[in-house]
């Protein structure tokens, strides 16, 4: 097991306390060129218009603000777009676009929380957003200007709230775990996701792909995406809870962690899904797979917002969303509907309210909706996914996860249970079993000893 990282990620825990302050900016923002060629009657408007907004503009003190966010390219090109289209609605507001990979981003915004210098918007991963809140770092947009209308309330509710009624994070999308299958490699086996099956079918119908062909494997899934969509959800189905409690009690019991990694290491051990050994060459981009790409897995484990990927890699095959697994005696089915990022605002922000208007902006204006299409995955609001599917830009195979992904009741995991420093230590015990480093009884006691080692420092 990785102890080092564990240690590492403790240690960041405690320097990350609460050190807090404003937040600084710098910006320029773009003008528009005048049209020489543009007709008498339209320079006339746009005078008219340009006149507005200078007068709109000495109305007010000039504001920038800092927005930083982590994507793609298409992601990066569609919310500069944005940003640019505010800035022409609000001229004396400019804000300083700060955005990369994803990689390093939350160790950089920790930082900058310690420091008192984070940007005044943000967006949030899913697992550390419950922890800044706790750390009063989230300003509560619901005392602000932020119209949530257009929002599903329930939503809202399971998604940003963090169990305290008011809300402190906006979804950027609809999301959850998904199962992407390769139906016509699936039909050919004889292997079925339509319908409702329990965990252990998954190692059956591993089996019948290995008899089927050898070179095959029924799932891809890396490291990440696997610790989540099992240990996790055992306990949901298990205990009808999260594996930490919103109280900071620990639900798994040292037996259930042990039937969980006993059930990891036998999917390893019949071949149901492809050595992790293997599938840490590509992270957590398991398109990259040349396996993937031609076509020797049944199915691949992800996210809802991972199904337009994996398809654009091997674009020849028919592709699915398959139901989710659901043990027998489950005490909830486990699986639910979140988000894939946050937006958040920061506490200790200069320009509140400028930034909630720029967050407004961002969610509930049409021009806004249609310019970032799906580059957050599926629309947060059913009027943006109506102006997404108008225009072309929803793809149906992640609209078809979303769908999956509603149907089930369990109640997502707020709190410590996705914090860094428990990911660690279950990412670690999922490893050492199924690489066969460790029995998963041994793992099992060594897990309940890390976590309540964990909660202690609460």
């Amino acid at each position: 097991m990785k102890k080092k990282k564990i240690v590492a990620l403790f240690l960041t825990m405690a320097m990350t306390a609460s050190l807090v302050g404003c937040s600084g900016s710098k910006s320029t923002s773009g003008t528009a060129n005048t049209d020489e060629t543009t007709n008498a009657v339209t320079e006339t408007n746009s005078a008219a218009d340009s006149t507005v907004s200078a007068e709109t503009a000495e109305k007010h003190d000039p504001v920038s603000l800092r927005f930083s966010w982590w994507g793609g390219d298409a992601r990066h090109e569609a919310t500069l777009a944005v940003i640019d289209q505010f800035e022409k609605e609000y001229p004396w507001i400019t804000i300083e676009a700060e955005y990369s990979s994803q990689d390093g981003y939350n160790d950089k915004l920790m930082t900058q929380f310690a420091s008192g210098t984070a940007p005044d918007i943000m967006q949030l991963e899913t697992g550390a957003a419950p922890e800044y809140y706790g750390q009063g770092q989230l300003l509560n947009l619901s005392e602000t200007s932020i119209d949530f209308s257009n929002f599903d309330p329930t939503f809202l509710q399971n998604n940003g709230q963090f169990g305290s009624g008011s809300q402190y994070a906006m979804p950027t999308g609809q999301a959850g775990s998904a199962i992407v299958v390769n139906k016509d490699l699936a039909d050919k086996i004889g292997i079925d996701f339509t319908k409702q099956y329990d965990w252990n079918q998954l190692i059956e119908w591993g089996k019948q792909v290995q008899e089927y062909d050898p070179s095959m494997y029924l799932i891809s899934g890396n490291l990440t995406y696997m610790t989540a969509f099992i240990m996790r959800t055992w306990s949901r189905q298990a205990n009808g809870d999260a594996i930490i409690s919103k109280d900071n009690k620990l639900n798994m019991t040292e037996q259930q962690f042990e039937e969980c990694l006993t059930y990891i290491k036998s999917l390893y051990d019949n071949k149901a899904a492809a050595p992790l050994s293997y599938m840490a060459s590509y992270g957590t981009s398991n398109q990259d797979d040349p396996n993937w790409i031609a076509g020797k897995y049944v199915c691949t484990i992800g996210y809802t917002s991972s199904a337009d990927v994996m398809q654009a890699a091997n674009p020849n095959a028919n592709y699915i969303a398959g139901n989710m697994p659901v043990m027998s005696n489950a005490k909830s089915d486990g699986w639910f509907n979140d988000c894939p990022q946050y937006i958040g605002i920061y506490a200790k922000s200069k320009y509140p309210e400028e930034a909630a208007m720029f967050v407004d902006y961002f969610f509930n204006n049409e021009d806004a909706m249609k310019t970032l299409g799906t580059v957050r995955s599926v629309p947060p609001t059913a009027k943006a996914q109506q102006i997404t599917e108008e225009a072309g830009s929803l793809n149906p195979l992640t609209k078809m996860c979303v769908d999956i992904s509603q149907q089930y009741n369990g109640l997502s995991d707020s709190g410590k249970t996705t914090s860094a420093e428990v990911t660690a230590i279950l990412e670690d015990a999922f490893e050492s079993v199924a690489y066969g480093a460790k029995t998963p009884a041994d793992e099992a006691k060594e897990v309940i000893s890390l976590l309540n080692d964990y909660l202690a420092l609460q």
